[in-house]
């Protein structure tokens, strides 16, 4: 989330501090603290995917319990006074020294570093150079701190040495303090040099990747840092990455573009973490009910014999019993108007057969119809279940998801959770202007279910035809649709569909009267009639027209 540029940033910022005295220690989660002064709050997590520091105005006052490495901080740097704030070299380590005089009057410096080292980031407390404990368990405890530099550091001036065979981009990033693979990409960009083995260069390629990583450094001492959203994840950088484009934000303060940047990916990780679980737990309930209608199925169709074993009754009940043959009657069939051969039961004659054929067509026919509801009722469960789905998938926000999971917790599928605060149904709903019409888009099921039982019997409804998709209605206030309006909104319908990338997708239209939600079927589920059909391609609507 952040580099070692960004790093060297903060202890700028952070230096202010100096001279301030310590006045907390709060854990706001298993690897993220927060050191709280007199005039600001320091955030430190080294949580895989999200570790970072900065200053930060939301104290977090979740009720953590306190792990041993934070009790002992708190014990060893409580009403300690900050020296200095620094890094060391151009690594991705941070460091605050602390001064304190104890109650015997013996004064202490202690050092709390804090490695941004991926997966392997952690909280260090050293005194001495000894570790005295670490908040993750990597460093044994009375080990020495050491830290060995072993790159150049742009910032000093050292002359970088473009030799032997090693790629460029390789080499930028093993040899140049700071750089990753992709700011390592930057560099190469601004050079206007493809990547090449070292000994490759010339000598004005050269002098080009000096200047680029001059201006880099240039870039580096103005006040603004830039956030771009990559793979999913915002990062923040001290420069801007043009090879990139446009940035997704710009900040003036690099505490709070990584405060932001923060935010925003513990949001994303948290919506993905519930999407997940919620994914999982329909997805294993549609197969499930998938393979019972499958089996329903089979059974179905053993039962389409009824009518065969009807016809059999009815052929022996009038059959002469002396054409019986080894263990068959002989009988005219006056469907066909020939004699067939129709099987005896084992151990019963024709009578018993007839009675026995006779039992078992009505047996079949009443499993016939049971299956029938039955199988229905599955189907009927199953759709909804791949809307709930789709729902999932392109939930947009941490709500809509909440949504979701209280439906489903309604129906048995999830445990309930604490009970929030109802929003207005209307107020979420997708809100978009056009030409006049006023066009809502319903986010999940119950949203949909609203969307309809809220709207005028004369408002317009419309639905991806046969395939999972959110509900939409335009307003029409008594007004005539356009047609331009109604191939709108029909296109806003498919786009918010599981067709959203096909093209010539059907979406189904008429009168809100005309839809009917039947009695007892999952939220969202309706039928519609007296409906006509266009054919459009799926829009995402302009967001200039998004309320």
């Amino acid at each position: 989330m952040i580099d070692a540029f960004v790093l060297k940033k903060l202890v700028r910022e952070l230096s202010d501090l100096k001279g301030e005295a310590l006045r907390q220690i709060h854990q706001c989660g298993k690897f993220c603290i927060e050191l709280i002064f007199h005039r600001a709050t320091v955030r430190l997590c080294v949580e895989p995917g999200l570790a970072h520091v900065c200053l930060t105005n939301r104290e977090d006052l979740s009720a953590q319990n306190p792990s041993n490495f934070v009790t002992l901080t708190r014990t060893r740097l409580r009403n300690a006074r900050l020296k200095e704030v620094g890094q060391l070299d151009l690594d991705r380590v941070l460091y605050f020294v602390f001064d304190k005089i104890d109650e015997t009057g013996e004064k202490h410096e202690y050092k709390l570093y804090v490695e941004f080292f991926a997966s392997r980031s952690n909280i260090v407390l050293v005194e001495n150079d000894l570790v005295l404990d670490d908040l993750r368990s990597f460093v044994g405890k009375n080990a020495f701190y050491v830290h060995t530099p072993s790159k150049v550091n742009p910032f000093d001036g050292s002359e970088m040495r473009f030799e032997g065979t090693t790629m460029l981009s390789r080499y930028i990033v093993e040899e140049v303090a700071g750089f990753s693979k992709l700011t390592a990409q930057e560099v190469l960009h601004r050079a206007k040099i493809e990547d090449k083995p070292l000994s490759a260069l010339d000598d004005r390629e050269k002098v080009s990747l000096k200047l680029a990583l001059v201006s880099i450094l240039d870039d580096f001492e103005k006040p603004t840092c830039y956030v771009y959203e990559i793979q999913g994840r915002r990062h923040v950088f001290a420069y801007p990455l043009r090879m990139l484009g446009e940035p997704t934000e710009r900040y003036d303060s690099v505490s709070h573009a990584v405060d932001e940047a923060y935010v925003w990916n513990l949001r994303k990780a948290q919506m993905d973490k519930l999407r997940q679980k919620l994914m999982s737990i329909v997805g294993e309930r549609l197969k499930k009910q998938e393979k019972l209608l499958q089996t329903l199925a089979e059974d179905s169709k053993r039962c389409e014999r009824a009518e065969e074993y009807k016809h059999y009754g009815e052929l022996l009940k009038y059959a002469n019993v002396e054409g019986s043959v080894q263990g068959a009657v002989e009988c005219f069939d006056w469907e066909t108007n020939q004699n067939v051969l129709v099987p005896l039961v084992p151990g019963k004659d024709a009578k018993r057969s007839a009675q026995y054929y006779f039992e078992q067509y009505k047996k079949l026919k009443e499993k016939a119809q049971i299956l029938k509801v039955r199988i229905e009722q599955l189907q009927e469960q199953n759709s909804y279940l791949e809307q709930t789905l789709y729902n999932i998938e392109s939930a947009e926000t941490m709500e809509d998801l909440e949504e979701i999971r209280e439906e489903l917790a309604e129906l048995g599928f999830v445990q309930k959770g604490v009970s929030k605060e109802k929003r207005s149904e209307e107020a979420n709903f997708r809100k978009f202007i056009y030409n006049g019409f006023t066009i809502l888009v319903g986010r999940n099921n119950k949203q949909n279910e609203a969307l309809v039982r809220k709207a005028s019997d004369s408002d317009v409804w419309l639905h991806v035809q046969q395939s999972p998709g959110a509900h939409v209605v335009i307003r029409t206030e008594g007004r005539t649709v356009p047609k331009d309006v109604l191939l709108y909104a029909a296109s806003i319908a498919a786009h918010y569909s599981k067709a959203r990338y096909s093209s010539n997708v059907p979406v189904d239209y008429t009168l809100v009267k005309n839809v009917h939600k039947p009695k007892g079927s999952p939220p969202g589920m309706v039928l519609y009639t007296n409906y006509e059909t266009v054919f459009v391609n799926p829009l995402d609507p302009d967001s200039s027209k998004k309320i």
